[in-house]
């Protein structure tokens, strides 16, 4: 047994109410194409109407044809992620619950959602792909209490990927850092960058202005990363949702979760899906992504994929 498989067995112990133990993932795509979600803003705001021809779409610097472009036509399944660690208890619970009930308001009757909670243990409320509906009484068994499993939560997200058809998005809420996973966070990162899931992170704990300094100085800490995981944790999150195509959401106010759960479900939703047949690169191993758009405008899309 690799060691990937045996992390794999040890997350599917750790989960509680799991049909099953979690495969492991390869990026999701067909034998010869491949779909990556990517988000355009001007202003602050998505951008609707665009066509194939006004994206350009590099794959390892290759320009590559865009053959199929859909907006809003892909139900989605949102999977929930959630600190409930000891220092979400109390108001913070009750904040946190009100924030999922907002997002499950936000998605459609053909949409789907699941609910995975985390402390020490990892804890699966609600199985992917499951009713809306259902939402409400999941929410109602959730208990804070214990430490922070965020990379094992993290691992065991993307797993779940496998049980759901369409696009998924992972709404991965978090108040600190991890203090309690039995996995190392780069085979972590080494999912997501397997996976065509969109993760997008909310926390509580990163404060401070997103200054040209700040962003220099994660790009820097993220060169160490690798080497010393432990002493560079802080940067997990912001190299997760980069590898992925979300972004992170920081906070010091559990009052503003509401609003930011029902955004992220509407900004996912204004995403296009670009499809295309990797041409004049090799079918294996790493994937540079670069995607532009004509008119300008900032683009969000995950920085590459690993086959």
């Amino acid at each position: 047994m690799t060691a990937r498989w045996c992390r794999l067995v040890l997350v599917g112990v750790l989960l509680t109410g799991a049909a099953a133990s979690l495969p492991a993932q390869t990026f999701r795509s067909g034998v010869d194409a491949v779909s990556v979600d990517v988000l355009v803003t001007r202003d602050g705001r998505p951008v609707a109407g665009l066509t194939a021809d006004d994206f350009t779409l590099l794959d390892n610097g290759v320009e590559q044809r865009i053959d199929t472009l859909l907006f809003d036509e892909v139900p989605i399944t949102l999977l929930l992620a959630l600190d409930v660690s000891g220092s979400v208890g109390g108001a913070g619970l009750e904040q946190l619950r009100a924030a999922v009930r907002a997002a499950g308001e936000s998605l459609r009757p053909d949409d789907r959602v699941g609910l995975l909670t985390f402390s020490d243990r990892i804890r699966l409320a609600l199985e992917p792909p499951s009713s809306a509906d259902r939402l409400a009484a999941a929410l109602g068994r959730v208990r804070a209490g214990g430490a922070t499993a965020l990379y094992d939560a993290t691992f065991t997200a993307l797993a779940l990927r496998e049980q759901t058809v369409g696009r998924m998005v992972v709404l991965l809420f978090s108040d600190g850092d991890d203090t309690a996973s039995w996995l190392d966070p780069r085979d972590v990162l080494d999912m997501a960058q397997r996976s065509d899931v969109v993760v997008y992170g909310v926390t509580l704990d990163r404060g401070g202005p997103d200054t040209l300094i700040t962003r220099q100085g994660r790009e820097l800490a993220r060169q160490w990363f690798t080497l010393e995981p432990e002493i560079f944790r802080r940067e997990f999150l912001w190299w997760l949702v980069g590898d992925t195509g979300g972004s992170l959401e920081m906070s010091d106010d559990l009052e503003r979760l509401r609003d930011t759960f029902a955004r992220v479900v509407h900004e996912f939703r204004s995403r296009y899906l670009l499809g295309y047949s990797p041409s004049g690169v090799a079918t294996d191993g790493w994937h540079d992504l670069e995607v532009r758009v004509d008119g300008g405008g900032e683009v969000t899309a995950r920085r590459g994929y690993l086959r």
